[in-house]
């Protein structure tokens, strides 16, 4: 099986948000004709291997003063994708996350589609496989958490069949199993370590985060650059992807980030009604020439709703290789889901 790879969010809650942040709306109508059609375009480069998701999903408490300056002078993508992002921010700044009342829990729910290839007699069978992600933050993320990891025997076939599968000895059964660790460490790591990264994010990792787009743009270049990168910028969203599918990231960190992604030059809307399980949102894309990495976000809130990974050259043009839906809410207790 690929790698899990949830949309890939444990939103943090108790962010001290300031939603008085002043944009120039005037400016940005100005400005976005003329750099809609000007988005640079980064050399094609072979693509790597994929990456593993993140092994565990975490998430911490952290007091991030939000709101950031943001200017459409910040050289980037196109003028389109830099409005609906801004747009997207000033919602998230607009309605603080939601505290988490003693006794209840914060639930995360990821569904993941991965493709899979099964070698058979006949040439393979390839396919799409959903496992879903459950996880049950305290009010004290401190305290423990609980983690349900199930195949949901769901499976939508690209190139195969049932009546194949069954030939070939191959099941598609559901299975569960459940796990538990005190501040999210689930293997290692989890908010409450020293260390951090967008793959793992702390608190100390999150609180050390620029609070200017422009400054954390630069941090994602500079953490873009790990030995093996060959996606150019394309490596950048990912990294973005990785800390807003763990859930950890407060508001204002959120907001911050959008804007900082308007700096990716060929940053594009590649759909304004992707469907995510149902959830409907603007996919933001960048393409390495191999394929296409897009997080999809709810213009109507700013949340972040999941991800998509589509084939962009080759003979699979068009063959979706991964995709993920996110959603969060308050639940009654852990394994309760809410009502």
């Amino acid at each position: 099986m690929t790698d899990l790879r949830p949309s890939d969010d444990l939103d943090r809650a108790l962010s001290a948000l300031h939603a008085d942040v002043e944009t120039d709306s005037e400016r940005i109508q100005q400005t976005r004709a003329a750099f809609l059609d000007a988005v640079g375009q980064t050399p094609v480069q072979k693509r790597g291997p994929r990456r593993r998701w993140l092994t565990a999903a975490v998430a911490a408490l952290a007091l991030v003063a939000g709101g950031s300056i943001y200017t459409t002078t910040l050289t980037g993508g196109s003028a389109e994708a830099k409005v609906e992002l801004d747009s997207a921010a000033q919602k998230i700044a607009a309605a603080p996350d939601p505290v988490v009342a003693p006794g209840k829990y914060r639930y995360l729910v990821w569904h993941v589609w991965n493709q899979n290839f099964a070698e058979t007699p006949g040439g393979g069978l390839t396919y799409l496989q959903e496992t879903m992600r459950e996880v049950w933050v305290p009010a004290d993320i401190r305290g423990t958490w609980y983690r349900r990891d199930t195949d949901t025997g769901r499976h939508q076939w690209v190139k195969g069949s049932d009546e194949e599968a069954r030939k070939a000895g191959i099941s598609f059964d559901r299975s569960t199993s459940t796990s538990s660790a005190r501040c999210g460490a689930f293997e290692g790591g989890g908010p409450c370590a020293k260390n951090g990264g967008w793959q793992d994010p702390s608190l100390d990792w999150i609180a050390g985060l620029p609070k200017d787009p422009k400054a954390l743009f630069e941090l994602l270049k500079k953490d873009g650059t790990i030995e093996g990168n060959d996606r150019g910028e394309t490596q950048l969203l990912v990294q973005a992807q990785d800390a807003l599918r763990t859930g950890m990231l407060p508001a204002g960190t959120r907001a911050t980030l959008y804007r900082a992604l308007g700096n990716l030059n060929n940053l594009k809307i590649s759909d304004k009604a992707a469907n995510l399980d149902g959830q409907i949102g603007i996919a933001y894309s960048s393409d390495d020439g191999s394929s296409r990495e897009e997080i999809v976000i709810d213009p109507a809130t700013g949340a972040y709703i999941g991800s998509r990974e589509v084939v962009t050259s080759g003979r699979n043009r068009g063959q979706v290789l991964s995709y993920s839906s996110f959603n969060t809410s308050i639940a009654p207790a852990p394994w309760k889901t809410p009502r």
